[in-house]
């Protein structure tokens, strides 16, 4: 079959390449998925550098999630042959993808492939996000780099919750703040002096945080006592500085997210409500996941281009054409 596969870690751009490898079997518990479309992350880069939470295991085919549909099943396998499924895990950038039963979801009719594909990344992220949070209806909450993809899918979901949204972007990415009631800049002088006037004084329970560095230094005094931070980017590389004071007289929680982790820890009950909500809301539209551009498996490369020079949406590289 063909996939796009690497053999050390490195640039995406160095060490990828597009061959033919033998095709993979099923074993217990597991299915084989034909393919179709797969979103480019940026943990797909960091899979590759090697620097992700996932490591590769050499030859390795690149790629973290995706959806298709399954053609094989391992004894004990949880879908049958010709379920739509979306899935979560490495080897995805092929014609061919075993993947666990219990890392696959079943995609529901009327949603297309590309939209399938991004569910198990981006929405469940932004759902974790929210939970993680545990703001209540009328409170306030700021998300950092409100710009992203992520962002957009947590603002939606915290409207449906009835909490209150305050945006954070680098000035540059205002233009793209269009979504939000509320939006500043990064650079904004008394910037948490700012946030907070947004609020009425109140104070954010909450910020959600994909940056780190200075920034979440600056915000501490934005938040009301007993608030929140979850973590979940590290598109600063500088450290968040505060005193152990500022934690603890203002009882404040700090934690990182991580999906896997995260999932792991859902009951059956919160699992069925997180999947029923988010599908519904890919559905009807309500949840925003916008595609780039769609590139053939062949053509990955200029896919990767496309990921890593930014634009609305997703890119989603395809089996078409491979």
């Amino acid at each position: 079959m063909k996939a796009v596969v690497f053999e050390q870690t490195g640039e995406a751009r160095d060490v990828l390449a597009f061959r033919d490898i033998p095709a993979p079997s099923p074993g217990p518990g597991e299915l084989l998925v034909a393919v179709e479309s797969s979103p480019v992350h940026p943990a797909d880069f960091g899979f590759v550098r090697g620097t992700y939470r996932v490591r590769p295991v050499f030859p390795q085919v690149a790629g973290l999630s995706g959806a298709g549909r399954v053609v094989a099943v391992g004894v004990g396998a949880a879908f049958a042959v010709g379920a739509r499924v979306a899935f979560r895990f490495p080897g995805a950038w092929a014609e061919l993808a075993v993947v666990p039963s219990e890392r696959a979801f079943e995609v529901p009719q009327g949603i297309a492939t590309d939209l399938a594909a991004q569910f198990v990344v981006n929405p469940i992220t932004a759902w974790g996000l929210l939970e993680m949070a545990r703001a209540k209806a009328g409170e306030w909450i700021a998300l950092s780099a409100a710009s992203s993809s992520v962002a957009a899918l947590v603002s939606a979901l915290a409207e449906d919750r009835g909490l209150r949204v305050v945006g954070i972007a680098r000035s540059g990415s205002l233009a793209e703040l269009a979504g939000f009631v509320h939006g500043v800049a990064e650079s904004e002088a008394d910037l948490a002096d700012r946030v907070r006037a947004i609020t009425g004084g109140e104070g954010l329970s909450a910020l959600i945080d994909c940056v780190g560095g200075p920034l979440v230094s600056t915000l501490f005094p934005a938040l009301r006592p007993g608030a929140t931070i979850v973590a979940y980017g590290t598109l600063s590389p500088e450290p968040a500085l505060v005193k152990n004071a500022t934690l603890v007289y203002s009882n404040l929680t700090w934690q990182g997210f991580g999906i896997d982790r995260w999932f792991q820890s859902l009951t059956a009950s919160e699992l069925a409500r997180m999947t029923e909500a988010l599908w519904s809301g890919i559905r009807s539209g309500r949840l925003p996941l916008p595609v780039q551009a769609r590139l053939a498996l062949p053509d990955f490369a200029e896919g990767l281009r496309a990921a890593v020079a930014g634009g609305p949406g997703k890119v989603i590289i395809t089996t078409a054409g491979a």
